[in-house]
């Protein structure tokens, strides 16, 4: 993704106003095009954080939740859904580090609270789904309430036609399906 922006920057640093909305409609499927799932390592963590607040934003934005993250005076941090218990997951993977390549993809992901992450991230995503109602709008959708008696978010949800479900199991698909949801996201604040 930063080569491909590194390059757009290029393209458009010289450009006039007509230009440059010419540039950006002809490259925009191109920026957003990411072969692979982002995978969270030491080097991209802060990337990712930022990543994922901001995928977390423009959704609440669009549901008048969006002053969830900036008003925060604690800290958040990157939440893993599923908890590192490799053996809760032996029947999915063929190997640990499978399960922790899975694991650490951007679809397994969330951004909450310091004091969340730390008093649930062990947990198993079954205890974890009921606690996630109460924090963000990403980690809202994974738990089924999210989807009774909420008419502007599942007005939101139709009228972009984005792929937000509850999960009652957190398995490997889920896992990818997520990660094709906050493609989506940004591809559709693209528009």
């Amino acid at each position: 993704m930063e080569n491909t922006i590194y390059n757009l920057c290029k393209k458009i640093r010289n450009a006039d106003v007509n230009n440059l909305k010419e540039i950006l409609e002809t490259n925009s499927n191109s920026i957003l095009e990411l072969e692979n799932s982002p995978t969270l390592n030491r080097s991209n963590k802060n990337a990712i954080k930022v990543l994922l607040s901001l995928i977390t934003e423009l959704v609440a934005k669009e549901i008048n939740e969006s002053d969830y993250m900036l008003n925060k005076e604690e800290e958040i941090e990157i939440e893993h859904i599923w908890s590192n218990h490799y053996e809760e997951h032996v029947n999915e993977f063929e190997n640990i580090d499978d399960f922790v390549l899975a694991r650490n993809n951007i679809g397994d992901l969330l951004v909450l609270p310091r004091s969340f992450n730390r008093s649930y991230g062990d947990k198993s995503y079954s205890e974890k789904v009921k606690q996630y109602f109460s924090q963000n709008i990403l980690a809202q959708t994974l738990n089924k309430q999210k989807y009774e008696n909420n008419p502007t978010f599942l007005k939101f949800v139709r009228d972009t036609g984005l792929p937000f479900c509850s999960y009652e199991n957190f398995t490997r698909k889920a896992i990818n399906e997520r990660a094709e949801l906050y493609k989506k996201i940004l591809k559709w604040n693209w528009r």
